[in-house]
């Protein structure tokens, strides 16, 4: 699991990126627990998923 994350690195980023944002909003009280709940999947879903979305195709 370690490798996968640091190999695809930009989605796991991305991953922590969303979980810290949500974790502010919860203890902000901006969003509740059952929302941040539902986000969750997305969240650890974004640190398994391969980088192919941010793979850019060189011009020829």
């Amino acid at each position: 699991m370690k490798t996968r994350i640091f190999t695809n690195w930009r989605t796991s980023l991305l991953g922590v990126a969303f979980l810290l944002i949500s974790l502010l909003l919860v203890v902000q009280k901006i969003i509740a627990w059952g929302e941040f709940m539902a986000f969750l999947p997305t969240i650890f879903g974004l640190l398994y998923v391969k980088d192919t979305i941010f793979k850019v195709n060189p011009k020829e």
